[in-house]
């Protein structure tokens, strides 16, 4: 699979294109076929060393994606192969106040989606509703 991976903070000249092998969920993950992608400021404020939390050093990049489900691991209750699904943004801020063991954010401290597959915890997506193309999710 390809992926893109962050290597600095110099804006795009730090993406580099790995081909990697197709991942294999975990127990409680999910493996999402990524159909669409979008960048918005926070992605480029990260590209560029200009967001206040630093990168994880190799992230795959993006926050902003939506895909089919193609493979869930042993545990997973939540979700199906098949199931249309999206990242949520702080993966695992569930609810209540927000503190610094919840800050973890896809495609920055955490893999985001700018891959031909991404993993996610089942905890980190959300189903989209059938009505909603692909595109029209990343709005």
């Amino acid at each position: 699979m390809r992926s893109y991976r962050l290597e600095g903070t110099c804006g795009t000249k730090c993406l580099v294109m790995r081909d990697e092998a197709q991942p294999t969920p975990k127990p409680h993950e999910i493996v999402v076929r990524v159909r669409a992608t979008s960048l918005n400021r926070r992605d480029t404020m990260i590209l560029n060393g200009t967001y206040p939390l630093a990168p994880r050093q190799g992230v795959i990049p993006l926050s902003d994606g939506a895909g089919e489900v193609v493979a869930v691991g042993e545990a997973v209750t939540r979700f199906a192969v098949g199931d249309r699904v999206t990242g949520s943004y702080f993966a695992r801020w569930i609810d209540g106040r927000i503190n610094a063991g919840l800050i973890d954010q896809l495609g920055c401290t955490l893999d985001g989606m700018l891959a031909e597959y991404a993993v996610l915890d089942e905890q980190w997506a959300v189903r989209l509703p059938d009505h909603l193309d692909w595109h029209q999710r990343r709005h």
